[in-house]
């Protein structure tokens, strides 16, 4: 890694706590920045189960240093709740666990039953699906390393996996009670098998790349001066880990997230620390239980105490979420308001930790366990929003999507993207958060420069959805929109797409005005990847743009296009020559107000082939900010 990798722990009385117990692998050049606390059972007065000669204290321990040792190797950090024959209570276990924010917490234990009880057994808390998942990689890699029965994964009440804050399991490795399996406990080589497959099934836990795939996306479009950027990733944990590198002029970067910040929720900040603007995406791609594909959000310059989401739906096969960063140094009490397309609001209350995530399933808030909605966030203190869905059978599609929340409602809000053609249905969201009915217009633009014209009213504290693809005169067409209304409200737009035999969904948040200059951190034409430009005009007087790609070496190459009134234009960058599997930002120059966004589609592996779209920003900033973000 040529990146400068830190890992700050942050708590005062952290070090008290720890002692020697905590390596320091993962505040070095490299390093996993994971920190793994491992607890061999019972200890001093408290003997364990004792049969054939054989005390489980001491083989906890004997297995516990030896799985330390085996982390350390693999540049995880490590801390042990003993390393001696001493009895810290349940409590105190949890407590030096919590206070430490470590990543997971091991139970290591041998079983007791009767003679004839045999194999390994590992167990996490009721309903943790990550704790699950832990206990299964133990599972798996401990089988593998002893060859013992297999009497599996199980769920349990015990008291260090319910009170502790992070995934946590507990892994019986073996039975003093039956003879033959004691005497495999006395040897030092089965007990090395066993660390040695703790060790590898932690490893494992880490390293899975099946779930969520996320990156950072970073472009300098100064074609004279070098970008000095840090990033700093704030976990769900509340960890802080930091990055600093080099942006060339007219470069762009790609990073890898789940290549720093190990299995974790983790929101990002990125500044320029030396004047020069920059711009920044963030790109996910998922396959997990409640949806599969990939999304993609452009950050917001700069936090601020209220922001609005206008779509939100727990009803049709999706599950929705707001992620709030607090870049704050202050705790900071959060506010959501809900408000249904009924008319129904509630609100609901957080208060988040300094530099923290906090992410709220939507579906745990009474009165919207199944219903659309949109959402107003307000904050004491600054802070970032989006919202992220997932579904796994909206009209036979799987997928996700994500967008950032707007600061303000607006009575002008424009949109580049839209599609009514088959396999594709385009959604408008319009949320009214105001106390008086909105009338909204909204102007349809197709490719001819044809305008067709819907309108709506959506009453106070309501949102409303407009199914463009029923639209009289929309049956077929790309679009683009501009919206007019008479009290300050809030606009989205959602699609839902077969597109190559793939089926998935997107989301953007509108923009509130034009402007002549729009810059995207993302794209790439590699195999399986389709990227585009749509470009749309909504004034009366045709423009042009001229269009410059920031490739990652530093190289550019440029394309111009038209824009006539009242239409929309799309890029299709795999088409052009010498973007042909390229990694690249994109810069467009227009010679009037336009508004810009990029849509992807892409055949991605591991079950996560699907598309994204973001809304383009309008300005280089030397800060952008991101709350959503998963590696687990």
């Amino acid at each position: 890694m040529s990146s400068r990798l830190t890992a700050i722990i942050v708590g005062a009385a952290l070090l008290s706590l720890l002692g020697a117990g905590l390596a320091s692998a993962g505040e070095q050049e490299g390093g996993r920045a994971a920190l793994v606390c491992l607890d061999p059972g019972h200890g001093g007065p408290d003997s364990g189960a004792v049969a054939n000669g054989v005390l489980e204290k001491d083989v906890n321990l004997d297995i516990g240093l030896r799985a330390h040792e085996e982390l350390n190797k693999l540049n995880y950090d490590v801390m042990m709740t003993r390393t001696t024959d001493v009895q810290p209570t349940l409590q105190e276990r949890c407590d030096m666990a919590n206070a430490a924010r470590a990543s997971i917490f091991v139970s290591i234990h041998n079983n007791a039953y009767t003679e004839a009880s045999q194999g390994t057994e590992t167990y996490c808390y009721y309903n943790s699906g990550e704790g699950r998942r832990l206990a299964t990689y133990i599972q798996e890699q401990v089988l593998l390393k002893c060859e013992r029965p297999d009497r599996g994964v199980k769920e349990a009440n015990f008291f260090v996996l319910r009170n502790t804050d992070m995934p946590a399991s507990l892994v019986e490795g073996a039975f003093l009670t039956n003879p033959a399996e004691a005497a495999l406990l006395s040897d030092p080589f089965f007990r090395q098998n066993i660390a040695e497959g703790i060790a590898l099934g932690i490893h494992g836990y880490f390293t899975d790349t099946a779930r969520f795939d996320t990156y950072m996306l970073l472009a300098n479009p100064d074609g004279e001066a070098t970008a000095q950027v840090q990033l700093d990733y704030m976990r769900g944990d509340g960890v802080v880990q930091s990055q600093s590198l080099e942006l060339p002029p007219f470069s762009r970067r790609t990073i890898h997230l789940d290549e720093i910040v190990l299995v974790n929720d983790v929101s990002t900040c990125v500044r320029s620390t030396n004047g020069v603007p920059v711009i920044a995406e963030r790109a996910m791609y998922f396959s997990f239980e409640r949806g599969r594909g990939g999304h993609a959000a452009p950050g917001v310059a700069s936090p601020a105490c209220e922001w609005y989401l206008a779509e939100g739906s727990t009803d049709w096969g999706f599950d929705t979420f707001v992620l709030v960063q607090n870049p704050d140094d202050n705790e900071n009490p959060v506010t959501l308001r809900f408000m249904r397309s009924d008319g129904y609001t509630t609100d609901f209350t957080y208060t988040m930790d300094p530099h923290s995530r906090f992410t709220l399933e939507c579906p745990d808030v009474e009165g919207f366990e199944q219903a659309d909605f949109s959402v107003k966030v307000t904050a004491a203190y600054p802070v970032v929003v989006e919202r992220a869905m997932y579904f796994n059978n909206h009209d036979g599609k799987a997928g996700g999507q994500d967008s950032p929340a707007v600061t303000a409602p607006a009575t002008t809000w424009y949109l580049a993207e839209g599609y009514t053609g088959d396999g594709f249905d385009t959604f408008v969201l319009l949320m009214n958060p105001g106390g008086e009915p909105a009338r909204v217009k909204v102007n349809y633009l197709v490719p001819g420069g044809e305008v067709v014209t819907g309108e709506y009213e959506v009453p106070a504290e309501t949102r409303r959805t407009v199914h463009v693809d029923e639209v009289p005169g929309l049956e077929d067409s790309e679009v683009s929109f501009a919206v007019e209304s008479d009290r300050p409200v809030v606009v989205e737009r959602s699609m839902y797409f077969e597109y190559g035999g793939v089926t998935e969904g997107t989301n953007s948040t509108a923009t509130d005005s034009l402007a002549n200059d729009w810059f995207l951190a993302e794209g790439y034409t590699g195999p399986g990847f389709d990227t585009y430009i749509l470009l749309a005009n909504p004034t009366q007087t045709d423009q042009g743009a001229n269009v410059r790609f920031l490739r990652e070496d530093g190289t550019t190459s440029e394309t111009s296009i038209s824009i006539p009134a009242g239409c929309r234009r799309t890029i299709t960058v795999n088409n052009l020559a010498g973007m042909e599997n390229v990694s690249f930002a994109t810069c467009v120059y227009g010679t009037g107000p336009i508004v810009v966004e990029r849509a992807k589609y892409f055949l991605y592996g591991n079950n996560k082939d699907g598309g994204e779209n973001s809304m383009a920003v309008k300005a280089p900033s030397l800060a952008w900010y991101f709350a959503e973000g998963c590696t687990r």
